[in-house]
């Protein structure tokens, strides 16, 4: 078996346009220059350390690989959870593209691949391809918000963290914390409030963009994007990434089912692309295509 070539990391200070300072870590080759810079733009509720074992192996293979936390999760959290006043819609239009931005000048003149998570992958279409040389987006596990759109068996438990428990635990705690209904990282109230906008109406997504002048950049978005979608994901299912893909109007897409069964590696789910038991079957593909590794692609 042959070893991974050995890494580096760091940490990292990004600074946004509004001025919020959010914490990254920079995973990079240990000998030699980068071939390309990776930004992975996490899940809501996900931390950067989820993404940790993903961006060694991609640092490993030749990339300069930051994670990073948005503002209200994680290292970026201002106090506590409760007065912080992060908004989602702030992850969109500030923090990926500050994050993008950042990673490309710490590396200038190499191309940027963006791999999205989740929600990670609906804002990505708000990095300014002008100053970021954006390669190609992959989207893991990424779809619509529109709870419609889950597996029939989500859809009762998202009606229920809309209607119910998220308003219940912003009543009672002033936020919505880990618990019960909720695995992630604890959400600040106006982090949930956009989610549940953007959850509960079809287009309550597109629309919160359109009100604050974000649309069009989204869809001017052109980079090629490719979705993995595992067949077994309860909230990224093929008519939610479907419709994810029509917002990237002028990019080139395409989507990849992930069939559970054939990789025999047990439950797959939202984040089971980033897990370490399925690096040696997924992550090659995901790491081929971003690269254009000719030899890979022709390996699937």
């Amino acid at each position: 078996m042959t070893r991974p070539a050995p890494t580096t990391s760091r940490d990292t200070a990004i600074t946004a346009r509004d001025g919020r300072v959010l914490s990254g870590r920079v995973f990079a080759p240990a000998r030699g220059r980068p071939r390309a810079v990776m930004v992975i733009n996490p899940a809501t509720g996900y931390t950067q350390a989820f993404y940790r074992p993903f961006a060694r192996a991609a640092a490993a293979r030749g990339w300069a690989a930051l994670t990073f936390d948005y503002r209200g999760q994680g290292a970026s959290l201002d106090g506590p959870p409760r007065g912080d006043p992060a908004r989602m819609l702030d992850w969109a239009r500030f923090d990926v593209p500050a994050a993008a931005a950042h990673a490309s000048a710490l590396y200038p003149g190499l191309p940027v691949d963006v791999v999205g998570h989740s929600v990670g992958g609906q804002f990505a279409g708000l990095i300014d391809e002008t100053r970021v040389p954006v390669r190609a987006l992959a989207l893991l596990s990424s779809s619509g918000p529109y709870w419609g759109h889950h597996a029939p068996a989500m859809r009762l438990k998202a009606w229920s963290f809309w209607r119910l428990y998220g308003p219940a635990c912003l009543a009672l705690r002033g936020h919505v914390p880990r618990g019960r209904m909720w695995a992630g990282a604890p959400l600040a109230p106006g982090v949930w409030r956009d989610w549940r906008r953007c959850g509960v109406n079809r287009d309550g997504f597109r629309d919160l963009f359109a009100e604050h002048g974000l649309d069009a950049r989204w869809r001017a978005f052109s980079a090629p994007v490719r979705a993995w979608v595992p067949d077994d994901d309860p909230i990224a299912t093929p008519d939610g990434v479907r419709w994810l893909l029509a917002q990237y109007a002028r990019a080139p897409s395409d989507m990849k089912i992930v069939r559970r069964d054939d990789l025999a590696r047990g439950p797959i789910g939202h984040d089971g692309l980033f897990r370490e038991r399925l690096a040696g079957a997924i992550w090659p593909q995901i790491f081929g295509w971003l690269s254009h590794d000719p030899l890979k692609l022709a390996a699937e």
